[in-house]
This record gives C-alpha cells, sequence and structure tokens, in this order.
C-alpha cells in the first residue's frame, strides 16, 4: 500500500462501512498518493467522541494519515459513513458522544468531569470550544454558557445538531487573541487543550484575553506530551514546570489589579493551571 502524497497534494479522504484493505487497528485502509478509503464495522452508538483517540492512534501514528487536516476529513468522512442526511449523522454523533462522555467510555471524560468541578459561580465561556461537548456539559449543570471558537463549521454542528432539548450554549465566532466580548464576561472561562496549538507569543495574548473575560476564575487545560504532536496541530509541549511559570507570568500581571490573583497548577489527566481572580 502506497501512502505517500505529492508535496502539497490533497488526497481526497472517504470512509464505508466494511470494505477491505490493510487492517490497521478497527480499521482497513486502501491508499495511494490521490486518495484514502477508510473502512470500518462500527455501530452507530460506536462512532462517537471515543472512538477518536483509537482513530488517531490507528490511522495518524501510524502515518496513513499525514496532517492534521486529513485526519479531520477522516473524522467527517466516518461520522458521514452511515445512511442518512447529513444532520442525522452528525446529530447520532452528537447523541453518541454525549452518552460516552457522560458513562466515562471516553478517553476525556476525566478532563471534562474536572472542568466541570472546577466551575464558580453560574455563567461560564469556553474558548476554543471545537464541538462544543465541554459546553454542552455546563449548560447542561445550569451554567448560562457561551462556546466560542475560530471555526464557524464546528459552531453550526453544534446550533443544528446537539441533541433537542438540550439547554444550549451561546455560540459566538471569535478570535480568542482579541474578541469583541465584554470584561467580565462570564464567572468562569475555559481554556480546555487550547494552547498547545498556539506559540508561546500567541498562547500569552489568548491567556491576558481570558483573564480579561473571567470574572472570577480561568481554568486552563493542556495535555502532557514528550513530543508535540505536529499532526494533532500542537506546536508546543507541557509539563509542570512550564505551567508554573505561566502560573508566576499570570501572578505578575495581577499585581496590578486591586485584588491580585491566586494561582494552582497540579496534573490530573494532563495538566491544569487554576486562576482565581
Amino acid at each position: 500500500m502506497e501512502t505517500t502524497a505529492r508535496p502539497g497534494a490533497t488526497r481526497e479522504i472517504s470512509a464505508i462501512r466494511g470494505g477491505p484493505g490493510r487492517r490497521f487497528g478497527a480499521f482497513t485502509v486502501v491508499a495511494d498518493a490521490h486518495r484514502v478509503r477508510i473502512g470500518h464495522d462500527l455501530s452507530h452508538d460506536e462512532v462517537s467522541e471515543a472512538v477518536i483517540p483509537a482513530m488517531s492512534r490507528d490511522l495518524l501514528d501510524t502515518g496513513v494519515l499525514h496532517t492534521v487536516d486529513e485526519f479531520h476529513r477522516a473524522v467527517t468522512a466516518l461520522v458521514t459513513s452511515r445512511d442518512g442526511s447529513w444532520q442525522e449523522c452528525w446529530s447520532d454523533y452528537y447523541r453518541s458522544s454525549i452518552a460516552a462522555l457522560t458513562n466515562g467510555h471516553c478517553p476525556f471524560s476525566p478532563v471534562h468531569d474536572r472542568a466541570v468541578a472546577e466551575l464558580v459561580g453560574d455563567s461560564a465561556l469556553e474558548i476554543g470550544c471545537c464541538f462544543g461537548f465541554l459546553s454542552l456539559r455546563l449548560s447542561r449543570e445550569g451554567a448560562g454558557t457561551i462556546a466560542a471558537d475560530l471555526d464557524p463549521t464546528v459552531l453550526r454542528l453544534l446550533r443544528t445538531c446537539a441533541p433537542a432539548g438540550d439547554i444550549l450554549p451561546t455560540p459566538v465566532c471569535l478570535d480568542a487573541r482579541t474578541t469583541p466580548l465584554a470584561t467580565d464576561t462570564a464567572d468562569t472561562v475555559y481554556l480546555v487543550h487550547v494552547l498547545e496549538h498556539l506559540d508561546e507569543d500567541a498562547g500569552w495574548d489568548v491567556v491576558r484575553e481570558a483573564l480579561r473575560l473571567a470574572r472570577r476564575r480561568l481554568v486552563i487545560a493542556v495535555p502532557f506530551e514528550a513530543v508535540a504532536v505536529a499532526q494533532y496541530g500542537h506546536v508546543r509541549t507541557f509539563d509542570i514546570p512550564t505551567l508554573t511559570a505561566l502560573a508566576t507570568r499570570i501572578e505578575m500581571l495581577g499585581h496590578s489589579w486591586p485584588r491580585g490573583v491566586r494561582t494552582r497548577v497540579d496534573q490530573h489527566h494532563g495538566g491544569w493551571l487554576v486562576v482565581d481572580k
């Protein structure tokens, strides 16, 4: 199987139920320089956020998929590989993902549980919400929630495919470095697995803006990786010392504020930095 693409070439990514090909974990693959066809035998309930880490391991880490763009298109192809309209497929994905995250079957469940436990006050803002699963959880917990992301596509999915009857967060498309939102927009502001996608300067801009928007607390969560995984779109790594250095920088900034800030850093399925104002 040849999977090498020409530099700058965009390969077609598709997914089907069943299908022959070389076995990569839960998937079969037929690939060349022009296209990648992914076969699977996953049920509708199994096509959820819970399968994304395995998909990443089996298809991205092995080099079947080359870039974060290819991975994102492969996820879309997997979700829409069942019979049904675009909205039906994505609505099923939301339903099964929320179930997996809630019952602890998703590797990301402990991160969401910890994030919800850090909520103070009755309003929240999640910056870099992606599909908005954490924002949906915060809304179900009773917090008036804004779900913010730079990508209008994922916000459209959140707006149109989240389960009917759920209390929906308010989707807002914005650049997190310079938002139009008012100071003290929400009691608790979240940056959950966002900063690893930004270099140090851009990340600091986002942190400063998040601090402006947070009335009472900023919650930062990052993965701990030995090497930044470029295929995931990561550009830097974090550990306890780098989070502690970021906390010190935030404390220095907070010296100019009337009440200052208090920070705490710890490890729980990655790293956490919580800032109280």
